[in-house]
């Protein structure tokens, strides 16, 4: 007697009495067949017949491509061995490789999901998803950069992508300017993201210029325009004339997108590093969106290659022959390509106010330590260069630690006093964070250097920022985020972080991207909603200020006006709609009207207390109480506050269009919210006693 059902009664689920044949095959003359389950896995008439199916289809589908593809090259083959290839006659017409490109998007996708009879999971070996998503966020105009005329290739075909290279045209820049693109991304993007093997940059640079693009494969194509792009998108913003577009670097590199993402692996992931390193300094659109998107590719694209275990990195040194060296360096690289996604994760989640991809908790290494078989080509000079990506990945760690821990939704199993104290420890632990990186005296790098992250400037700019995050109004702490030490600490960091902005921004070491944007105008809000409450608690009381004390009419000015300049400037070369530092021009302009009257009121104040005034022996309350100035001057609410009541529909919309992200509309919602609603809005005018 079997121990299962039949095959017939196991796919009909139905009762099978399990003999051979059973009781309802034989009373429908059907074949009674049982399948060990256990040990083989049933493959059904119909799976096998679709991929036979599929399998014609492919084949036919490849005899059409390799016509094409002769018929491409016997237009105008390329050459193979000059250094500047010559750019080759497009015949093809527009509406053809439309249909070439969805027929081959359909057949990629089909046979991703049936050729293994699985059609519940798309893993990132297939190359749709990658592909989809990645083509979906970046317009790339077919007319000037047409797609390859197929993704798909076979086990025989060449990994160089001849049928790319004939068909979009490549000016690649010289090779001294090649040379100074790649140097421009080891000596500033490569100090943060050190995932890619200096060594093996050169040795493909090399090759491209020596043998021409034949010698390179599609990865290796990829890796070499996408660096072209990102130092082009970085350098350009400083000569915008001098150097040709990032963009035409970047679609290049995007038609051979396909090929790169169905390597899977190391190489996928690289690409994905590389696409979200571009999105960051770039001057497209939707980048945050993008970036959120393509970050979490990259952590599920980690955790399937096991790259968040200790396990996956067994080598502990380079070793003594050349295989054991290889096997290292590709270890660490891939180590080094982890703690790069977990940053870009911890930046997109700051910036965004949105959950992180990867936890603490997911993880169990730690964070590399320079090495010298990785590290920049040995040179005098550059042996003496800190390694700061260890420094820079503590900081985004403890930055996820205080969101995580600070900026949740609110739980009544948590106290107050509990949050207070974690406040507290990562105060402590920002300290000394600073400390550490003070030691590494970049202050002597800084004049040689000009890359914002060998300059201690920007290192006191991160802690400022994250000074701000841990005393801004938090879910966990409404009230306590009121009082006057927070306020303090929103105002001192809203202003360093401001200096720091206008001082990076002279010295051209400034990032222009859109995570600088969200920065920038997050402190100056800060700082205009720390003023707007001193002033408020001024007019109130004045013996209980909130600031320790009142920010001059000058310094107001200075502050506001070196914010405007550094958002106008790095919204001019991001290509970003100018909503965002016109908002804030009308909050400081109002913010610096309520300074200055302050300051008037104080001065008269102070006219009024030098002539002689009546006192009333009989007051109790003399020795406690402030002397009322005669002709008490009766103030309206602040003008500040009314001209954000009247703003707050522009930060919504900006919101909405994403040019602003969460965090800036959830201190917007808490200066709201302390205005109050409804008849809230208009308060009645203040008498201030001796103002």
């Amino acid at each position: 007697m079997q121990t299962a059902n039949c095959d017939r009664c196991y796919h009909r689920k139905s009762k099978c009495d399990r003999v051979q044949p059973c009781t309802s095959c034989s009373k429908s003359g059907a074949q009674c067949h049982y399948t060990d389950r256990a040990r083989d896995r049933a493959i059904r008439p119909d799976v096998v017949s679709r991929l036979e199916r599929r399998l014609a289809q492919a084949e036919n589908r490849n005899k059409s491509l390799a016509a094409e593809l002769a018929k491409i090259r016997s237009i105008g083959p390329p050459s193979s061995n000059d250094d500047t290839p010559s750019t080759v006659s497009q015949h093809s017409r527009p509406n053809d490789n439309a249909s070439r490109r969805s027929d081959v998007a359909a057949q990629v996708s089909i046979l991703s999901t049936n050729a293994a009879g699985e059609r519940q999971y798309l893993g990132s070996t297939s190359g749709v998803l990658f592909a989809d998503l990645v083509r979906a966020s970046v317009d790339v105009p077919h007319s000037r950069h047409p797609s390859p005329p197929s993704t798909i290739h076979t086990e025989d075909s060449p990994d160089t992508s001849e049928d790319v290279r004939a068909e979009i045209p490549r000016e690649l820049p010289s090779k001294r300017l090649a040379q100074k693109l790649i140097q421009a991304y080891l000596d500033h993007d490569f100090l943060c993201y050190p995932f890619l093997i200096p060594s093996e940059i050169y040795k493909i640079l090399d090759c491209l210029y020596s043998a021409g693009l034949a010698s390179l494969t599609c990865y290796e194509l990829f890796v070499v325009d996408m660096l072209f792009a990102i130092s082009t998108a970085q350098v350009s913003k400083y000569d915008w004339r001098q150097l040709p577009s990032a963009e035409s670097h970047h679609a290049r590199a995007m038609s051979t997108i396909g090929d790169v993402l169905r390597l899977g692996g190391l190489q996928s992931l690289h690409a994905i590093l590389l696409l979200c390193q571009y999105r960051t300094g770039s001057s497209i659109q939707d980048n945050s969106g993008s970036m959120w998107l393509l970050v979490g590719i990259a952590a599920r694209m980690c955790f399937e290659m096991g790259l968040h275990k200790e396990s996956a990195y067994p080598l502990t040194g380079p070793g003594d022959d050349d295989t054991t060296a290889k096997r290292y360096v590709l270890q660490e690289s891939k180590r080094r390509s982890f703690w790069s996604v977990l940053c870009m994760d911890r930046i997109t989640s700051l910036i965004l106010g949105r959950p992180c991809a990867i936890r603490d908790d997911d993880f169990d290494h730690v964070c590399p330590n320079e090495d010298a078989t990785i590290s920049l080509p040995s040179d005098t000079d550059r042996q003496t260069l800190p390694f700061v990506f260890k420094h820079i990945l503590t900081y985004r760690l403890l930055c996820g630690r205080i969101v995580a821990a600070l900026h949740r939704k609110k739980s009544s199993e948590v106290s107050e006093q509990h949050v207070l104290r974690i406040r507290q420890e990562l105060c402590a632990d920002l300290d000394g964070w600073k400390h550490h990186v003070e030691q590494l005296h970049l202050e002597q790098t800084s004049q040689t250097s000009s890359s914002c992250h060998l300059s201690m400037e920007w290192y006191n700019l991160l802690y400022s920022n994250a000074m701000l995050i841990l005393w801004r109004p938090s879910p966990l702490l409404p009230d306590v985020s009121h009082d006057a030490t927070s306020l303090q600490f929103i105002f001192e960091s809203a202003k360093q972080s401001i200096t720091i902005y206008a001082s990076l921004h002279k010295s051209r070491k400034i990032n222009y991207s859109w995570i600088t944007i969200q920065s920038v105008f997050l402190a100056g809000l800060s700082y205009v909603y720390a003023c707007s409450r001193h002033f408020r608690s001024r007019w109130r009381n004045p013996s209980q200020p909130s600031l320790h004390k009142d920010p001059t009419t000058i310094e107001v000015v200075n502050d506001t006006r070196a914010c405007s300049n550094v958002l106008v400037a790095v919204s001019e070369r991001w290509n970003a709609l100018r909503n965002c530092h016109e908002v804030f021009d009308r909050l400081a302009d109002a913010v610096l009207s309520d300074a200055i009257k302050l300051q008037t009121a104080q001065a008269q104040q102070m006219a009024q207390a030098m002539l002689p005034q009546p006192v009333n022996v009989n007051n109790s309350t003399f020795g406690n109480a402030l002397i009322t100035a005669r002709g008490s001057t009766t103030f309206s609410p602040l003008a500040v506050d009314t001209e954000f009541l009247h703003c707050f529909d522009d930060l919504q919309q900006l919101y909405n269009t994403q040019q602003i992200e969460d965090p800036i509309m959830e201190l917007s919602q808490d200066w709201l919210g302390y205005l109050g609603t409804g008849s809230d809005l208009v308060e009645p005018t203040y008498q201030i006693s001796g103002y």
